[in-house]
């Protein structure tokens, strides 16, 4: 049986993906009975969620009235933490970008001093925006994996819980934590058109290979939550120790890390015909792996082999998922993607095209999502906003 607040989700969520809707059509595409739908666009239109925007032509009935998601509704706060930064979003209830802000962080910051700065930064981009703060419904928290041990104060799970309690307390709003791959796999559902993410493999090139599972629209964790583990495909069974202990895993082989190492060990690529010093020295390898991208784009040999080598492995692991998942979409994201997305798309269809099945059946969509940069922070801010709407 589906309750309530299920129903008003569904309903809420296909608003929100049509852009604007009558309830005849909210009717024929939920299946819900005409009484349900006014029921709940009522209830949704009393929260302030939804607002009425014009009717159609009457056609010599009643003409229908138009609904849609009222942008101003509800905000949330997305933050990005990563080993050598953090980029943080504020967003309307449709996902749209409201304010943007980054700041460094160091090794040096400490656990004490990472809290400070992330509470500081949070204060700061609310208090930017002037949005009503009586609207905003709490922060979400994205970092790398599940345990990323080299993050300035934040050793564990433990000191993530800690982290967690520590801004609920400062903020007095709920904050939600994840995995940059995962939430950023909810954030390009959050804001693509109806149909377009709801079945979907969502890539994600930061310093490392990520992935996030979208079926039927909501996210899949599995069993541990590590659903969408798409580093550790092994694409070569004598490859190099992944740091997950197995050899030959993707991220190992082709991973934006994996990819400026050999860029520092290669002359044509780190000499001065090359990159120079600039690789190692930017602080960060998604910096580094840009500036790789960005060499081979002006035409360096030896970097458009990395990266073409680099896509290569990546489109073998995506095409072992799509044969067993049979996803309808690839869409890849993350920092990492925004440099080097063509290369990879290119990869990425060419070997699709040898997936099981692929002459008789439609074509897997391959895109490049447009967040690419703040696509971790943007799926934090999503992640709030979506749990919002299914706890009320």
């Amino acid at each position: 049986m589906v309750r309530g607040t299920d129903t008003k989700a569904l309903v809420f969520d296909l608003v929100r993906a049509l852009d604007r809707t009558s309830r005849a059509e909210l009717v024929k595409r939920t299946g819900l009975t005409g009484a349900s739908i006014s029921t709940i666009t009522r209830r949704l239109l009393d929260e302030g969620l939804l607002e009425e925007t014009g009717r159609a032509p009457s056609t010599g009935g009643k003409p229908r009235t138009f609904v849609r998601v009222a942008p101003d509704a509800r905000y949330a706060v997305g933050v990005h933490l990563t080993r050598t930064d953090m980029v943080l979003v504020l967003t309307d209830l449709l996902g749209a970008v409201i304010g943007r802000t980054r700041r460094e962080l160091s090794i040096e910051t400490g656990e004490d001093g990472l809290w400070a700065s992330v509470q500081e930064a949070i204060a700061e981009i609310v208090t930017g925006t002037g949005i009503d703060t009586a609207k905003l419904v709490g922060t979400g928290v994205v970092l790398a994996g599940p345990a990323d041990r080299e993050l300035p104060g934040v050793a564990s799970v433990t000191d993530r819980d800690e982290l967690r309690v520590a801004l609920e307390r400062s903020t007095g709003m709920p904050v939600l934590m994840e995995n940059d791959a995962t939430a950023a796999a909810l954030g390009e559902w959050w804001v693509s058109p109806s149909g377009r993410a709801d079945d979907a493999l969502v890539v994600y090139l930061g310093a490392g290979i990520g992935g996030g599972l979208l079926v039927g629209g909501r996210l899949q964790r599995g069993a541990t939550a590590n659903a969408g583990e798409l580093g550790h495909v092994c694409v070569d069974l004598n490859g190099p120790v992944c740091a997950c202990g197995a050899r030959g895993c993707v991220e190992a082989m082709a991973g934006p890390q994996a990819v400026v190492s050999r860029a520092l060990t290669n002359p044509g690529i780190a000499g001065p015909a090359g990159l120079g010093e600039q690789v190692g020295s930017r602080g960060s390898i998604e910096a580094d792996f840009a500036a790789v991208a960005r060499v081979a784009h002006l035409g360096n040999e030896s970097a458009r082999r990395l990266l073409d080598e680099s896509a290569s492995a990546l489109a073998v692991a995506i095409r072992s998922v799509v044969n067993v998942l049979d996803n309808a979409a690839v869409i890849l994201t993350g920092p990492s993607a925004a440099g080097a997305g063509a290369v990879y798309l290119r990869a990425i269809e060419r070997e699709l095209k040898l997936r099981y099945g692929a002459q008789a059946s439609p074509p897997v969509s391959v895109r490049l999502s447009q967040n690419c940069g703040t696509a971790a922070a943007l799926g934090a801010a999503a992640m709030v906003l979506d749990a919002a709407i299914r706890s009320c």
